[in-house]
């Protein structure tokens, strides 16, 4: 039979609406508002409507804990056994029945219903009566003779019982893991319940206002109407879709344009679907991916620290919008690869300090390169992503000095007594704006090296801090307040100190300091001889020109040795001493002629072998650079093998470490060109990680990194491997910062991104706009309105919602208007007021030639600063997301060649005017070409001949003071009579000034 809570017996039917009819007719109090539940007079034929006096024919199965209840079968008419009290409620409160005029049946047979014994309930006690949600009697009252409205009941779990508010629908529907409710604390934090009055039926009930109580055609138990107080006018709801939201929600609100424009945006159109998130209101159950309940958890969720997330989001930042743009998403663009992979977190960096000649040392920078996992091995290597530091750029070494995280960088300034340190940061990858940043030191420094030399509490390494000037070595520590604190020095380690290492030497459990002096020659070896005091402890004399010492185990006795590099003996290139300073062989480099054996490193570079092997940079200068690699064989080394870098490549720094995570030592060359005036000798810096064969025995070619143009080429520069944490590509790097953004802040605000920082989910549409418009993707957001009041910084800032035009969104960070940390303001390098200026805010008046452009462009042009910023990768969506190009480039810019076609500047730039100086213009009085036809030409002499990359003449944004993005320190007169124009910088002979004719 069909036991059901719609089914009822005929027999119980016809019997108890007989027994009730009669009591009906006899009792006239009955018609009070809560009769017969609650009895207003002492007539027991009220009671008889429910219950006999001395028997029953059945038992509900249930046992109440009030002692006001009766229990088991609670004399009642008539109840089947498997269907509680259900079938006696419906008596009253059934489709077509006489009493109450209430049917309560007839929505319990709806598709979205609380389900009633004897089928089981999923949530709370199961199975469910009636009577597990009301209190049939009226017994407990609101005060005095007045019960709980509706006569509502339930009961925690501890059999507490609960009347009314939200709380009465948790004693069932408590937070489970795979719903969409994270409990009453989490729901009461949102607006669903702040900005919502209690319902008038009394119950307190706000659940109320979007779902009933018993059953409902839309699911889960939706209402089919929203009525008053909670909107001024009753709202039928059509169905649990966008129109269930925009009954309460129909106009804008902050950054929520209303209903009618989010019916034109991308999201609302779109005909893909998804699956919701968690039980409701069904598992697997899929809704249009412009749904509201797609991306809004109606009753809040939380963001794992007990608080609701901002805005019923249903997931915190771009975890959100990951659940659809991902690889296997309803989304056609795959965003979520694009964010930093925490796997990498932990990979190794190759960080370079290039250190230009005196002459161009302006150029110096901090590069970083590395690559993001994959889930195949060897990864690719990108970079660079370039960082300027506040001092100059000589010597830089690696180490965690504060003890927290990852690595630190530390730059020493070779002329001045100063130290730059870069610290891990979420949004930069490396900054110097936090922590140590620049610190004084007592002279300056030509080496520096990070090493734990002292048994101190804290157990941090030490900074040291060498000059060579003076020959004195200064050793700090991190002081934990935010500076370096000097622990030893000066101490004096010769007269001409040419290079330091460190490592365990004496055998303690701390690390040994080696020295070079050329000008006895000899090194010094140096430990802690008293607290916090180093000493030195053994000299030994070398070769003529020691240089670039190392230390390991690299001679096949048994121990460590020390390496020292003779840049001044032809023949006896490098030197191996055991640690009491007993020379142990020496050895040759194979190398051109003249090149000079520069630096060391012990490593295990050819994996082949289980030892380590010596390699060795030989110096060349303006001629011939190599490395040569010495494995251990019988009582000493082999013969090396020979890798020539190049012709003016300046090889002169090692290290090694595994990069690319194929569990092989990459060995790494730095290389730093050669600065001239001669354009046969000049050569531009680079960085060279040599690749082993398969079998581990050479290396099989080598991966080359250009530095970037000549005006960088200097000295060899210094190279590192380290975990420097999250650094990775460059990227807009969202969620990086947590609990930073509100969709309608406005400055001041914390340093942060959100994929709704840029995107406004309920307006954005895949249309175009022409510059400097805002386009679909970016309509709606909030942004920076900009008024140029003068040139430069002179800008009146403003809140703008929604954007006009795109730059206003970019600006919001990228300029004074939000004037974060280490920010650069680009408004005031783009300010169409200023001398020149990239056309972004619109048209320039600069004078070009538009022959020189490429494509479409023209002087007239103006530019979206998505025409130079997004993606490198093709295969990747377009935006401003992630590129290997830093910073987030459409092509290289920084650490590329002049010469290489592939450059930024040469997509609207012609390569064939700026390079190679070819006359197409059509205007023989550009600037890129002598009339007079003497070659080469302005353009021409500096980039293809002398190979200056556009950077030292050129400013990438705008200048406020110099015509034609002119750089203010090069001294640049256009004109400058009688000449058609003239530089006075140090890149000319002295300094003097050299005019040019056009």
């Amino acid at each position: 039979m069909d036991w059901r809570p719609g089914y009822r017996r005929r027999r119980v039917t016809a019997a108890l609406t007989f027994a009730f009819a009669c009591v009906f007719l006899a009792s006239p109090v009955a018609l009070a508002e809560t009769a017969p539940h609650v009895a207003t007079t002492l007539d027991t034929d009220t009671c008889a409507m429910c219950h006999r006096a001395h028997s029953a024919p059945g038992s509900f199965g249930r046992v109440t804990t009030d002692s006001w209840e009766m229990t088991s079968s609670a004399l009642a008419l008539a109840v089947p056994s498997d269907t509680g009290d259900t079938q006696l409620c419906y008596v009253c409160h059934g489709f077509e029945a006489l009493g109450s005029g209430t049917d309560v049946q007839s929505s319990f047979n709806a598709t979205s219903a609380h389900t009633l014994a004897p089928v089981a309930s999923p949530y709370g006690p199961s199975v469910k009566q009636c009577s597990s949600c009301h209190d049939s009697h009226g017994a407990d009252k609101i005060s005095g003779t007045t019960p709980f409205p509706k006569l509502l009941r339930s009961r925690m779990s501890s059999g507490t019982p609960v009347f009314q508010a939200e709380e009465y629908c948790t004693t069932c529907h408590a937070n489970r893991p795979l719903d969409t409710f994270d409990g009453l604390t989490i729901y009461r934090q949102t607006g669903h319940y702040t900005q919502l009055p209690d319902p008038a039926n009394g119950t307190k009930v706000r659940c109320s206002v979007c779902h009933v109580a018993h059953g409902s055609a839309i699911a889960p138990l939706i209402v089919g109407q929203i009525t008053p107080p909670a909107l001024a006018t009753t709202f039928t709801v059509p169905a649990n879709d966008r129109r269930l939201c925009f009954g309460c929600h129909p106009t804008s609100q902050g950054t929520y344009p209303g209903s009618a424009v989010y019916a034109t945006s991308g999201h609302a159109v779109s005909s893909a679907v998804t699956t919701i998130a968690g039980e409701w209101p069904a598992v697997d159950a899929t809704q249009l991916t412009g749904e509201c309940q797609v991306c809004h958890a109606s009753m809040g969720r939380d963001d794992g620290t007990g608080n609701a997330i901002p805005k019923l989001a249903d997931a915190v930042g771009r975890t959100l919008c990951d659940r659809c743009h991902d690889a296997d998403g309803p989304a056609a663009t795959d965003l979520a690869s694009l964010g930093y992979p925490a796997s990498a977190a932990g990979d190794p960096e190759l960080v370079v300090a290039i250190s230009p000649a005196a002459e161009t040392a302006v150029f110096g920078r901090v590069a970083i390169y590395g690559t993001e996992a994959t889930a195949t091995t060897p990864r690719t290597i990108r970079g660079p992503r370039e960082y300027r530091a506040p001092a100059g750029v000589g010597d830089m070494a690696t180490g965690n000095i504060d003890g927290i995280g990852p690595a630190e960088v530390i730059v020493a300034d070779p002329a001045v007594a100063r130290l730059t340190v870069f610290i891990q940061d979420d949004l930069k990858g490396i900054t110097t704006n936090f922590g140590p940043g620049t610190q004084a030191i007592a002279a300056t420094a030509e080496f520096v090296a990070v090493a734990d030399v002292f048994d101190d509490v804290d157990g941090l390494p030490e900074v040291l801090a060498l000059d060579a000037d003076a020959g004195n070595l200064y050793i700090y520590r991190w002081d934990g307040l935010g500076s370096l604190t000097l622990v030893d020095g000066p101490v004096v380690v010769g007269g001409t100190p040419t290079g330091i290492a460190t490592g365990g030497v004496t055998g303690t459990a701390f690390d040994d300091v080696v020295i070079t002096d050329s000008s006895v020659p000899e090194y010094n070896l140096l430990t802690e001889t008293a607290p916090d005091t180093l000493g030195i402890v053994d000299t030994a004399a070398t070769k003529v020109g020691p240089r670039g010492p190392s230390i390991g185990d690299v001679w096949p006795d048994a121990g460590v040795e020390i390496v020292i590099a003779n840049s001044g003996d032809a023949v006896d290139s490098v030197s191996i001493f055991a640690a009491d300073g007993t020379l142990l062989g020496d050895v040759s480099v194979n190398a051109e002629a003249g090149a000079q054996a520069w630096d060391t490193l012990v490593a295990d570079v050819l994996p082949f072998s289980a030892t380590a092997e010596l390699s060795v940079a030989v110096y060349g200068a303006d001629g011939t650079s190599t490395v040569n690699v010495f494995s251990q064989s019988g009582p000493g080394l082999s013969a090396p093998l020979r890798f020539d870098t190049g012709k003016g490549f300046g090889t002169g720094s090692l290290a090694a470490g595994d990069i690319d995570g194929d569990g092989r030592l990459e060995l790494v060359a730095g290389n730093g060109g050669w600065w001239d005036r001669d354009v046969a000798k000049a050569a531009e810096p680079s960085i060279q990680i040599f690749n082993h064969n398969v079998a581990g025995t050479t290396f099989a070619g080598t991966l080359t990194f250009s530095g970037g143009g000549v005006e960088r080429a200097g000295m060899p520069p210094a190279v590192a491997i380290a975990d420097l944490g999250m650094v990775g590509y460059s990227r807009h790097p969202v969620s990086a910062v947590a609990d930073a953004h509100n969709s309608t802040e406005t400055p001041p605000f914390a340093r942060h991104v959100e994929c709704a920082d840029c995107h406004d989910p309920h307006e954005a549409t895949a249309t175009v706009a022409a510059a400097p418009l805002v386009y679909g993707r970016l309509k709606g957001v909030f942004g920076s309105g900009i008024t140029n009041t003068g040139v430069g910084a002179a800008i009146t800032y403003s809140d703008v919602q929604p954007v006009v035009n795109e730059y206003e969104v970019c600006l919001k960070c990228h300029s004074a208007y939000s004037d974060l940390e280490g920010g650069r303001d680009i408004a005031a390098e783009v300010n169409d007021q200023n001398a020149s200026v990239h056309a972004v805010e619109g048209a320039s008046a600069t004078v070009a030639q538009n022959g020189s452009f490429t494509g479409g462009w023209t002087n007239n042009s103006v530019l979206f600063c998505k025409d130079c910023h997004g993606s490198s990768d093709p295969a990747t969506p377009v935006g401003t997301h992630s590129s290997a190009e830093a910073p987030i480039l459409l092509k290289p810019y920084l650490g590329v060649s002049p010469s290489d076609t592939d450059m930024l500047c040469y997509s609207c730039h012609k390569y064939s005017v700026y390079y190679t100086s070819v006359d197409d213009t059509g205007t023989t009085g550009s600037f890129f070409y002598n009339t007079a036809g003497v070659a080469p030409e302005l353009h021409g002499l500096h980039v293809r001949e002398h190979g200056f990359g556009c950077a030292s003449c050129h400013v990438s944004h705008g200048s406020p003071t110099e015509e034609r993005l002119i750089r203010s320190d090069i001294g640049f007169v256009l004109p400058d009579a009688p000449d058609d124009g003239s530089c006075t910088n140090a890149c000319h002979t002295a300094g003097a000034k050299h005019s040019y004719t056009r």
